[in-house]
This record gives structure tokens, sequence and C-alpha cells, in this order.
């Protein structure tokens, strides 16, 4: 069997014949996080994704890794086609890693010219050592050492790997959640569209019998009149018969069960092909003036309404 439409529109994919694509399907709202802790240095990555039409990333990271903000947004965009991203980047170092200790030449200079003075004034003997002058407050001042962001790369990469595969991985298990809810739902409206088909005959019938009345009417009536006849059978065909909607949508149907069975980056081709089904029903609707069929249209319209909601999170 190909993959033509059937009962089931989505998993499980196998009763279709089709070889599932090892893509999958992914929603635009997920969470992802990565930390590395490598030579005293802990870098943690942060990443919240959201719907949006587009792909939109914001940084936060420290002042000092801004020059990095192109290679990370490159890493987001290799994996991330759709959506807000929002990442946040943090740094911290142990307690002394980094610490640059030197002489502080201006206040040694202060403490040597008042041991000086000191000697001089007083007449004292002997000369100050290196033991004590070494052990005189605020002779020695700690810097932090400032790390170059090159350095800085290699393991904000590795905790931005790690983030974006917890993020992706979340991404892809709700998109499945997502696909298996459209599944039942784009099942439904095959369901109502098979009630739609099967009223049809019965339709076209009511029609006929209908025009034939009216025909018979004007005859006995002596009423006949060619241009009346004519918009009389037009409206008979314009009203009997919308095969040619039912045979539209479900070949939307199908490329659109193709779709989200290939997976991957495929919200806006779903989104289009809901248009599409949304105006055929609504012509079979305009058309048809019939109970049954205005029903199972209502019912195809509020499945659909549902699931473009759905679709408007899958990247």
């Amino acid at each position: 069997m190909g993959c033509g439409v059937g009962r089931s529109v989505v998993p499980p994919l196998d009763n279709y014949g089709c070889v599932r694509s090892t893509k999958l399907i992914r929603s635009m709202t997920g969470y992802g996080r990565g930390e590395i802790e490598e030579k005293g240095v802990r870098v943690t990555v942060e990443l919240r994704s959201f719907n949006n039409r587009f792909l939109e990333i914001t940084m936060k990271l420290p002042k000092f890794l801004a020059p990095l903000e192109g290679d990370i947004k490159k890493m987001i965009q290799a994996k991330v086609s759709r959506g807000r991203i929002i990442a946040n980047v943090g740094w911290e170092e142990s307690e002394g890693l980094g610490e640059v200790i030197s002489l502080d030449e201006e206040v040694a200079d202060r403490y040597y010219s008042l041991f000086r003075d000191l000697k001089q004034r007083y007449n004292l003997p002997g000369e100050v050592d290196l033991q004590t002058f070494a052990m005189l407050p605020d002779l020695f001042k700690r810097e932090a050492e400032e790390w170059e962001p090159s350095e800085a790369l290699p393991f904000v990469k590795e905790a931005m790997s790690i983030a974006l595969d917890d993020l992706m991985e979340m991404k892809e298990r709700e998109g499945e959640a997502i696909a298996a809810d459209i599944a039942r739902r784009m099942d439904d409206t095959l369901t109502y569209l098979e009630r739609i088909e099967n009223r049809l005959p019965q339709r076209i019938e009511e029609l006929r019998q209908r025009l034939k009345a009216r025909l018979a009417e004007m005859c006995d009536q002596g009423e006949y009149d060619e241009a009346l006849l004519t918009q009389e059978v037009v409206l008979f065909a314009e009203r009997s018969d919308f095969t040619e909607e039912c045979v539209r949508y479900r070949v939307h149907l199908e490329n659109f069960k193709r779709y989200l069975t290939e997976g991957g980056v495929v919200g806006r081709k779903l989104n289009f092909l809901l248009q599409e089904m949304a105006r055929e029903v609504n012509t079979m609707g305009a058309k048809a003036a019939d109970a049954t069929v205005s029903t199972n249209v209502v019912l195809i319209k509020e499945e659909l309404e549902k699931v473009r909601e759905q679709v408007q999170n899958i990247e």
C-alpha cells in the first residue's frame, strides 16, 4: 500500500507502508541547559525557546564574552530554524583562579621614604630587611587576570552544545505529542468528509426531483421561459455537486500527512495546507444548503481550527 490518505493520517506511520523519516516534528517552545566545569571555570548556558514567525536570538552574557556573540548565534542557527531564543551564558571562576599578585610600587616607595626619614631623624642603627618589608600591609595588590575571548570560546561552545542538545530533545518530545494530537484530529476530519461524500448522491437526487417538480409547475402554468429555465439549471449544477472540493480536500490532506510523516521544519507548509483545506470546506458549506453537510462542515472547521492552533507551535 502506498502513502495515500487512509483512515489514519499520522502515527502509527507503518500503517501507510511508508518508511518514516529520521527527522522529527519539533515544537517551537522548549528549554535546554548545559554546564561544564574545567580548569577552575564553570560555564552555564540556559536556552529558552518561544513561538515566533522567524528566528530571533537574544543574548545575555558577561561583558568580556561579548565578542563571542556571533559564534554563539551561529551555533544556535545551525540547530534552530524558527522561534524566539533567549540564551543566557554564565561564567564563574574558582576563588583565586587567574589572580595576579603584584607590588604596589607607590605604597612601597612611601614605606621606604618613611623608614629612611625615621632613621635619619632619630639616628637609628640598622637596615630594614626584606622580611620586615614584606610583612607591611597593603604592599602587594591582587588583581584578577582577565580571560581573552578566544581562550574562553572552547568552554562556551562545549556548554552551548550540551544546552542545544537538551533543548532539541525537549522540542522534539513536545513536537511528537503535538503531532499525535494533530493526527487524531485530522482522522476526525476524514470521518466527517466521508459523511459529506456519502450524503452527496442523496442530495443530488433531492435537487433533481426539486428541479423536475419546478419545471413541471412552470409548464402547467404556461410560464415556460428559456432564460428562467437556464437559471434553474445553473443553480442546480452549482448546488448539486461538490465532488471537486472533496477531491481537493483529500489531496491537501495527503500532502499534509506526507509533510507530517517527513518531519523536520514543516510548520509553514502545514499552515498553508490548513488554509487550503479550510477554503475547500467553506465552499462545500456554501454550495450544499443541506443540514447534514452543514453539520459536518462545521465539525471539520472546528477541528481544522484546533489543528491550526497546534501548528502555530511547530517549527
